[in-house]
């Protein structure tokens, strides 16, 4: 996920420290992490489905902030300590204009820590049930799914502030979409091209827009039972 898109979850999280509260180190973060992960597991294997090993957490730097690895089983998560220079004054400038009490490590972890890992999970759900099709619209759409579906059902009030936000992000960027195409087409015929830049960040903001529009609502179990969608 895109800097603009953990800094929207962070400002939705209503979580916004005094800007002279310390980072965790990364020992917190790994056990912040590993309890978020182990009730993701437990709220998913409590449905019914087939168990399978969770992932190993990773904390270090990575271009989109967080990624599930399938072949190691193994997501990474970007630490406070593991971001460049630059990454850090990229914060501090959103947490400005955000505004508040927000700093520019309460934008990182409230954003990191909470969507992008949640989403992260999504993929390693998709992998679990041996339902992958890596760089698609199917994919990142299933793991958007799963994480609104998981939000709404753990912090509603969360999910309701990050669908409002995406939905401004959404209608704040023109549409790439060609006339005669759906999002879906466009998506998987481009992926590689819009996996970066404010191409991407709409198209992330469009696929949970869409999401949160669906009716009737899916639950987690729901979500949980589609990992691609649609398939």
């Amino acid at each position: 996920m895109l800097c603009c898109l953990v800094s929207l979850a962070a400002s939705a999280s209503g979580a916004t420290p005094a800007a002279a509260a310390p980072p965790q180190s990364d020992a917190q973060a790994r056990e912040h992490l590993t309890r978020l992960r182990n009730l993701f597991a437990r709220e998913a294997f409590a449905e019914g489905y087939r168990e399978c090993p969770v992932p190993a957490i990773t904390l270090r730097d990575t271009p989109s902030f967080g990624n599930y690895i399938p072949e190691k089983n193994e997501v990474v998560i970007a630490s406070w300590a593991s971001l460049s220079d630059r990454e850090r004054e990229d914060f501090a400038q959103m947490a400005t204009q955000i505004g508040g009490r927000a700093s520019a490590i309460s934008v990182f972890e409230g954003g990191t820590y909470r969507w992008v890992f949640v989403h992260e999970l999504g993929h390693w759900w998709q992998s679990c049930r041996q339902q992958v099709r890596p760089n698609s619209f199917e994919a990142e759409n299933g793991a958007n799914r799963i994480a609104l579906a998981f939000w709404r059902r753990q912090d509603p009030q969360f999910a309701k502030r990050i669908v409002k936000g995406f939905e401004a992000l959404a209608h704040g960027f023109p549409s790439p979409v060609p006339s005669g195409h759906t999002l879906q087409d466009f998506a998987d015929s481009n992926f590689e091209g819009i996996s970066h830049g404010d191409t991407y960040t709409w198209f992330q903001a469009s696929s949970i827009t869409g999401l949160a529009a669906e009716e009737p609502r899916p639950s987690f179990h729901k979500a949980l039972s589609q990992p691609l969608y649609p398939l």
